[in-house]
Order: structure tokens, then sequence, then C-alpha cells
């Protein structure tokens, strides 16, 4: 037979589990334009960092594809001036996901934590 204080003591222990899992809750998404210190700038800067990144790679394959239609359509042709004019401004947003990226290092103290974004440190 099982001591009633045992109970109890089983009882409190996992009421306090249940608390301590409903304190957690779900995590509140980054506020990306926010330069306040206090959301994860390094988090931030990543982000930007890999969109500057693909759009630097779609730029690259639209530069392609527009010399594929030169040989096609000719150097006058709209489909190369309109793949040109995408390729620009591929390239003209990932200068801006740059900028911003740099923007946010800046606030974070310029430079990177000693352990990747996400990892605890050991």
């Amino acid at each position: 037979m099982s001591c009633p204080s045992a109970r109890a003591g089983r009882w409190v222990a996992v009421v306090c589990l249940l608390a301590a899992y409903g304190c957690t809750g779900p995590s509140v998404p980054l506020e990306m334009t926010s330069l306040d210190p206090s959301q994860d700038q390094w988090k931030i800067a990543q982000h930007y960092s890999h969109e500057a990144a693909a759009l630097r790679q779609k730029a690259e394959e639209v530069s392609d594809r527009a010399l594929v239609y030169e040989q096609l359509f000719g150097r006058d042709s709209e489909w190369v001036a309109g793949a040109r004019l995408l390729a620009q401004f591929y390239q003209e947003e990932a200068r801006e996901r740059e900028r911003l990226a740099g923007s946010h290092v800046g606030v974070a103290g310029g430079r990177p934590p000693l352990y990747p974004p996400g990892l605890p440190p050991r």
C-alpha cells in the first residue's frame, strides 16, 4: 500500500512538470526588420545572407538563359532584354540583402558568436 504523502509528492511533481512545459510555449518569431538587440541578430543576418546567395544563383541562371535566348532569337530580342533585366533585378536584390545582413551583424556586435547559431555553447 502506498503512503498518502508519497502520492501527493508524485502529483506535485506532475503538476510542476506540466506548469514548466506550459511556460515554455511557442517561440516568438523573429522580427526581421528590427534592429532591436534583444532579437537574435545573428540569425536574422544569416537569413539575409542565405537569401542573397539564392538571389545571386538566380541571377546567374537567368544570365545563362539570356545567352541561350540571344543565340535563338538574336541580340535585340525581347526575350534577351527581359532576361537581362530580370538578372539585373536579382543582382540588385542580392546586394540589398547583403546590406541588410551587414546592418544586423553591426547590431550584434560585428563579430560572429563562438558557436554556430542555434547551438548552445559547450
